[in-house]
């Protein structure tokens, strides 16, 4: 198992306050995972199957900063959660999870949006670091979309 050490005072910005849709079926991975990402200081939500993920996004659209989708869910498979999800949140981001993806639906998945993949087994380190540069990414455009308004607004 992968250590990673808990964050400290000096986290990235907008991690602290970040928050983390985790849809997973595997209770043990569930776990782990909302262990890892608390103790990085990000607020978790958690989902089992593809219609809770739908109903918790549905509900927390406005707070979710990154969504960690796994492929292989019951009810509804992971591709199928990530349409609907867009459906509500064109820019939604989501980091894909799968143990073997087909070429062609990682294509398909690509070309739908989908822009961060991880292969299982992944090491927690890399999963970590995926969703922070995907917050920061996110903390990066919403200060350009900012700038951008208050110079429009100046003029």
């Amino acid at each position: 198992m992968d250590r990673i050490p808990e964050s400290s005072s000096s986290e990235k910005p907008g991690q602290g306050d970040a928050t983390i849709l985790i849809v997973e079926d595997e209770p043990g991975m569930v776990c782990l995972l909302e262990e890892v990402f608390s103790s990085h200081g990000y607020q978790v939500l958690m989902a089992s199957d593809g219609e809770q993920a739908i109903e918790v996004y549905r509900c927390y659209k406005l707070r979710i900063d990154v969504v960690l989708l796994d492929v292989g869910l019951p009810k509804i498979a992971g591709w199928h959660v990530f349409l609907k999800i867009k459906e509500e949140n064109p820019d939604v981001r989501v980091v894909i999870a799968s143990g073997y993806l087909d070429p062609k639906m990682k294509a398909e998945m690509s070309g739908a949006g989908v822009k961060h993949f991880v292969d299982k087994p992944y090491t927690l380190n890399e999963l970590v670091e995926t969703v922070q540069n995907l917050i920061e990414t996110k903390s990066i455009v919403a200060v350009k979309d900012f700038c951008n308004s208050s110079d429009n607004e100046s003029r």
